[in-house]
């Protein structure tokens, strides 16, 4: 193919929307003189006034025709391959090498990668809005079938959604049985939307994960703490859980105290302990004396008197007087070291957030 000069290609500023981002593209000129020039006269029909055949360079040869702009197009049997694999959480690179496997090699395609990937992103880009309408419609379905299906939401001037809670009739049943005592995680980001997913999840009587409720937010600001655990509250009948467990963070911790004034905040002690390496340096990181004796400390003192002698001796000897996060996490020693809550049930295992994070695992097939 040929591009002779003078013509402008169709994305040029002149017919684009000046809103609109546009794809640099780079076109090869070579000062061909092969053209067909038609026009069309008035009793409708069609009159040649030029015609060049002669090109002055060579051809595409024929295992490379499928590559010409005008050659490529995504097909049908692509479309549908695409949206399985998608439905799947495929990606749309493995869904382009399932369609070049299965169609006998790339010629047999109909498209690139590159328009594969377009077609999906311009697809998207169209049907931007009616993914949260659908997810919305979906939970409504839910509720028309079952009315002890909870579910609510919230959008934003905008009309985006930015929040949405729901739980299901056997999910509010365990809670009743089993929700003394919940581990709540909100570390877990989709990709594709970057909302926050957040699930309540606790241990039944057979020390196995029972899931209470889910939620999407799409930041972590107060308010939407705030709004969830109300939400949460209300989908509960009012029954605010003895023990909340979470990872350090200020806005999770103002929702609680507002929403669950009288709920025992507990945080995560696995979280706070895989921020150690960073905060004590590469010396001490390196030492695994430090980290046999405070193992021991936190995680095997059974009396408050006997942590704080441990740690202070640890901090002492290893030099870390001066470490302030060290310092701040031992000002708040009774809401993460089990010796302060001896007395407090926490469904046997249920000292860390771990439920949450396998309960994110299990979603993460579903909602990738």
């Amino acid at each position: 193919m040929c591009n002779r000069e003078g013509f402008k290609s169709k994305d040029s500023k002149e017919t684009g929307d000046p809103l609109k981002k546009r794809r640099k593209q780079t076109n090869t000129r070579c000062g061909c003189d092969a053209h067909i020039f038609v026009r069309l006269c008035g009793d409708n029909t069609y009159k040649i006034d030029s015609c060049v055949e002669h090109h002055v360079h060579g051809l595409v040869s024929r295992d490379k025709r499928h590559l010409i702009r005008s050659n490529r197009r995504v097909s049908e049997r692509a479309k549908n391959t695409l949206y399985t694999c998608h439905k799947a959480s495929i990606g749309t690179s493995q869904a382009y090498r399932l369609l070049q496997v299965s169609g006998g090699g790339i010629p047999n395609v109909g498209c690139s990668k590159r328009d594969l990937q377009n077609y999906y992103h311009a697809l998207r880009y169209k049907i931007r809005d009616a993914y949260a309408h659908m997810f919305v419609a979906q939970l409504a379905r839910k509720q028309e079938v079952n009315s002890a299906f909870f579910y609510d939401f919230e959008v934003n001037d905008e009309g985006k959604l930015v929040r949405v809670f729901w739980t299901d009739a056997t999910s509010r049943k365990n809670y009743s049985h089993f929700g003394d005592v919940i581990s709540f995680d909100s570390t877990y980001t989709t990709n594709r939307y970057n909302m926050i997913f957040a699930p309540f999840t606790g241990v039944n009587h057979h020390l196995q994960s029972v899931f209470f409720a889910a939620a999407f937010l799409s930041n972590e600001k107060d308010e939407s703490y705030i709004w969830l655990f109300e939400t949460f509250l209300r989908a509960m009948g009012g029954v605010a859980p003895t023990l909340i467990i979470t990872d350090e963070a200020t806005s999770i911790k103002n929702g609680i105290g507002k929403v669950f004034p009288t709920t025992i905040h507990r945080l995560c002690m696995w979280h706070i302990m895989e921020k150690v390496p960073e905060k004590v340096g590469p010396v001490v990181r390196e030492d695994s004396q430090f980290w046999t004796r405070l193992n021991s400390c936190v995680w095997g003192s059974e009396t408050s008197t006997e942590f704080e002698l441990q740690w202070n001796s640890i901090i002492i000897d290893f030099g870390l007087e001066e470490n302030e996060w060290l310092t701040k996490r031992f000002s708040i020693r009774d809401t993460w070291i089990p010796a302060y809550f001896m007395d407090i049930s926490l469904a046997s295992i249920l000292r860390t957030t771990s439920r949450s994070e396998s309960a994110n695992s299990f979603f993460n097939r579903f909602i990738h």
